[in-house]
């Protein structure tokens, strides 16, 4: 019997110094990743300031110069890709909050802002307005083949001023603007 309660003993022990070395390495692992995000906020900071020199027409050397061309001709392709994207998709997206919308829309379903003529532009690829005048743009990605024609989006609301229905979910009318 006392074998028994020697073993139990120990074993209890044993389980509250692991218990305890399970702590404290958690509590240093959560450590150990807060710091590593500061770090992290302290590169984006000042990846964002050089950005801003360049943006304004400044210069950080060869080295910088190189990277900047590259990030200007990534914005681009990113930009044209979005763009065909939203050809393809038989969508347009809002300025103001990233919403999608149907192309023709006049009016953004989850903020209520005019798409104007934005809805209504042509299908010429976008380039970011900042890589616009820049002669390092890469050229235009040649257009993507035709993509299947999706499953009808679920109908949510019937507009009450222009009797429009909205998918489901959408809370202003993509036609009228109005709040459904």
């Amino acid at each position: 019997m006392a074998d028994i309660k020697g073993g139990i003993e120990k074993a209890v022990k044993a389980v509250a110094h692991g218990g305890g070395t399970f702590v404290k390495t958690t509590k240093l692992t959560i450590s150990l990743s807060s710091e590593e995000g500061k770090l992290n906020n302290i590169y984006t900071q000042i990846g964002k300031s050089v950005h801003e020199i360049y943006k304004h027409g400044g210069s950080l050397g060869a080295m910088f110069d190189e990277r900047y061309k590259e990030i200007l001709e990534a914005e681009a392709r990113i930009a044209d890709i979005k763009n065909r994207l939203e050809i393809a998709k038989g969508v347009v997206l809002c300025a103001k909050c990233n919403a999608s919308a149907k192309r023709g829309s006049a009016f953004c379903p989850k903020c209520g802002e005019s798409f104007g003529e934005a809805a209504e532009a042509s299908e010429t690829p976008a380039v970011a307005p900042h890589a616009r005048h820049t002669p390092h743009v890469a050229p235009p990605v040649s257009e993507p083949e035709p993509m299947p024609v999706p499953n009808p989006v679920p109908q949510g609301k019937t507009c009450g001023i222009c009797g429009s229905v909205a998918a489901v979910g959408e809370r202003f009318c993509m036609s009228c603007g109005r709040a459904l």
